[in-house]
């Protein structure tokens, strides 16, 4: 079984719903099964994924039971349980997922489904698969296409590419030096600064962009000498050095010291190159960097340490750490200017302090009068600003003091007297006055308030109709008569209302004159007639030609509900005719031509859909169905032509796509079976043909032999294959050559002309190679690769005699 099936699946599943049970509350999703990664989506064009799981995370697969047993399988996660039911390939669905999981966590009932094969297929092909995140969607995968030419196939060629011939390079890079030959390099440090950068600490209150900017880094975790903590170069890249085995050859280790041996000299690390160097010119350059570092180290000490000195001065009065910076002062000046730094950074302190209203910081950094009355007068105005005017007062001593407190004072008065009146509480505003001014003008807010009240409430009561409180509230001739022009209109308007909706007896009690008692009585009388053509007209809109007619009352009356009851019913005739419902129609007809019209509805009716069939069963190729919808000889005739037309299309069809078995069956003469033969025959040759010419294309001569048919195509193809033959041994004496294989290149020679190329071609590499051996002093390599005794006696003239050098590494 496991053979027979791919690790990828797709199709729609039932699942439990956020862990329901699944006999409850089921959904509908389309499964993606790919590997160990199993997706689930809303659609099958595999948009909205609404989740996913990891098959191999699975820890328990056993079949359904109780109120899940609808279902298929449970599938048991961390933190997850899904119960699902496949609609299609059940059994192939469950033995993907037993043998995608282990086997310990699949229960005993299905065992069965568990393939060791399929698992084993699992874990080979997808054991690099990472597991499906909430961010991963699974790509949609197409169907698998299948082979219809052979241009569809690209085969590569048999010939391999020769690959380009490796060129020789100078030594690599190397790691940085070393301290000692016993260590393994580190890195330089190239500044104090860098070696021991710590985070210096703010030195100023005051916002990122006006605070004077700290230093980048502080060199207080370890104090060196000057000297030790300049600015040094980076040194040039040292060789890494390499493990030596003992059966190293001198020419190895002599090419290993030189090389350390430069890289001390570049660095002048002194005491390693006295202890590299071999012969008078290597002692001669030792001892050269021995007397410059005596001459000039004692004369820039002090320099340097000067320059030290005044750098730390500096850090120490930017870093705000004015103790370290006074260790550093030699001077006057410099005590100067580590004064005048710590003074400005109190100013700075003191204005923030002052700024951000902190009495207790600004009163520890105030030092001058100046000072110290600012710090006073902080906490005056943070008594006035919290209303404590009585502390304010206690705090005050100058008469400017004495005089802000009055004026804040004052002004807070003034404040809550307008806040109280505005808001009516006169009697609270009261308190707050301090004239006779204030008080009488409070007496006319009071005054004015109370009025504007009362007109208020005056046309609230008139608009919602209390006329006794709105009488109480007037005051004036103006306002009574406001008030009774209200009460007339409220009258004339309900007496209307009421005239309108037939309360005549309300309408006695709104009427006050004879004229509209007349009118209520006349408009009573008419009132029956009034309500009789209204249901009337309701009744006709209606078509409710029963209760209309019971309500007519003149000939014009009854003339007009029946022509508007015969215009409704040949309206609903026609509408029956038109939705093919003639039972209905012929029920409604009641005059004969009426009748008629429907009985030729209904025959056109039928004979246009036995028309409509026909057409349906001659497009659909439903002979029998076709004849039997046939009711004359002619269109019997005329189905039988359009399905022979049919016939012989689908024949010709067939023979054009290659499906000559499936055109042989529908044949119906030997002619006809003769002309499947000779288009399959004519067929066949073609592609023939075309595989014939694909595989001398490809060089694929032996399965071009088995195509040939006639001596031609036999020529052709061993031509083929000797000039095939011919270019690959030329590309591979290339490539043998390039690459300096001489002996590979040599088995691939066929002519003197090329043998003697091929020996030119060497020679020039073995002087090119020896050239390099020589510019890069590599002289044992350079003996290896000489011939001549010309050459050997030029390598000695430049070699160093050898020297036995141990205890190097």
């Amino acid at each position: 079984m496991a053979a027979m099936l791919t690790m990828t699946k797709e199709g729609w599943c039932l699942k439990t719903h956020r862990g329901s049970k699944f006999n409850k509350r089921s959904e509908r999703r389309y499964f993606k099964l790919e590997g160990f990664n199993v997706a689930y989506f809303k659609k099958d064009t595999l948009a909205d994924r609404t989740g996913k799981f990891d098959l191999r995370k699975v820890t328990e697969i056993s079949a359904c039971a109780g109120e899940d047993s609808d279902a298929d399988l449970v599938l048991v996660l961390p933190g997850k349980r899904i119960c699902v039911k496949f609609e299609a390939d059940a059994e192939a669905w469950k033995t993907l997922m037993c043998s995608a999981a282990a086997q310990s966590a699949v229960a005993a009932d299905l065992q069965a489904y568990h393939s060791e094969e399929l698992h084993a297929a699992f874990s080979g092909t997808y054991a690099a698969q990472k597991g499906v995140s909430s961010a991963s969607v699974l790509k949609y995968t197409s169907g698998a296409s299948f082979l219809t030419s052979p241009r569809a196939e690209t085969p590569k060629a048999t010939a391999p590419k020769p690959a380009p011939a490796p060129e020789a390079v100078a030594p690599a890079a190397r790691s940085l030096a070393p301290k000692s030959r016993d260590v393994e390099p580190e890195a330089v440090a190239t500044t104090a600064a860098a070696e021991y950068a710590t985070e210096a600490p703010a030195a100023s209150p005051i916002p990122a962009e006006e605070a004077p900017a700290a230093p980048a880094a502080s060199p207080r975790k370890e104090k060196k000498s000057p000297r030790k903590s300049k600015t040094k170069a980076a040194p040039a890249p040292a060789p890494e050095p390499a493990p030596v085995s003992s059966a190293a050859s001198d020419e190895e280790l002599e090419a290993n010291r030189k090389e350390w041996y430069n890289f001390a000299m570049e660095n002048k690390d002194l005491q390693m190159a006295k202890e590299l160097y071999v012969g008078h010119e290597e002692e001669a350059r030792v001892k050269a960097l021995e007397a410059e570092a005596a001459t000039g180290c004692a004369a820039a000490g002090d320099a340097e340490l000067e320059a030290a000195r005044v750098e730390w001065l500096e850090f120490h009065v930017k870093a705000g750490e004015y103790e370290d910076a006074l260790q550093m002062c030699v001077d006057d000046k410099d005590y100067a200017l580590v004064h005048d730094a710590q003074e400005a950074n109190r100013g700075e302190w003191l204005a923030h302090s002052l700024a951000s209203e902190d009495v207790y910081s600004a009163g520890n950094y105030a030092v001058t009068e100046e000072e110290l009355a600012a710090v006073e007068d902080l906490k005056i105005k943070k008594e006035l600003k919290a209303g404590n005017y009585g502390k304010a007062k206690k705090l005050a001593k100058t008469p400017a003091q004495h005089e802000l407190v009055d004026a804040s004072e004052e002004a807070a008065r003034k404040v809550w007297l307008d806040y109280h009146t505005q808001a009516g509480e006169f009697k609270e505003a009261g308190k707050y006055t301090v004239s006779d001014g204030e008080a009488a003008a409070l007496k006319a807010a009071e005054a004015a308030y109370h009025e504007s009240e009362r007109a208020t409430t005056l046309e609230a009561a008139l608009a919602a109709g209390k006329y006794e409180q709105a009488k109480k509230l007037a005051s004036g001739e103006a306002e009574l008569a406001q008030l009774d022009a209200k009460r007339e209109a409220d009258r004339k308007e309900w007496f209307n209302y009421s005239m309108d909706t037939g309360d005549f007896k309300n309408c006695y009690v709104y009427a006050i004159s004879e004229e509209e008692e007349a009118a209520v009585k006349a408009a009573e009388e008419a009132y029956p007639e009034k309500c009789r053509v209204e249901w009337l007209t309701f009744y006709l809109a209606e078509s409710d030609w029963k209760h209309a007619r019971d309500l007519c009352v003149t000939e014009a009356e009854y003339a007009d509900v029946d022509a508007k009851q015969a215009a409704q019913r040949k309206a609903n005739i026609a509408a029956a005719k038109e939705a093919g419902d003639f039972k209905k129609a012929a029920k409604l007809a009641e005059a004969d031509d009426e009748k008629d019209d429907v009985a030729q509805a209904e025959e056109a009716h039928t004979e246009k859909s036995r028309q409509d069939w026909l057409s349906y069963y001659i497009e659909v190729s439903d002979y029998s169905k076709a004849v039997g919808m046939c009711i004359t000889p002619e269109e019997e005739a005329g189905v039988d032509e359009k399905f022979e037309a049919k016939r012989v299309a689908y024949v010709a069809e067939m023979c054009k796509q290659g499906k000559f078995h499936v055109a042989k069956q529908y044949a119906l003469n030997e002619e006809e079976i003769a002309k499947c033969d000779e288009h399959e025959e004519a067929q066949q040759e073609a592609s023939r043909l075309e595989w014939f010419d694909f595989y001398l294309s490809e060089c694929k001569f032996d399965k071009a032999g088995e195509l040939a048919c006639t001596t031609e195509e036999f020529a052709r193809v061993g031509a083929e294959e000797s000039s095939f033959n011919e270019k690959c041994r030329l590309e591979w004496l290339s490539h043998h050559t390039a690459k300096g294989d001489y002996e590979s290149a040599l088995g691939l020679v066929v002519s003197s002309e090329e043998q003697d190329e091929l020996k030119s071609t060497m020679e020039t590499y073995r002087v090119e190679h020896l050239k390099y051996y020589m510019e890069i002093k590599d002289y044992a390599k350079a003996k290896s690769t000489a011939c001549t005794k010309e050459e050997l006696a030029a390598i000695d003239e430049v070699a160093p005699p050898k020297t036995r050098w141990f205890g190097l590494f």
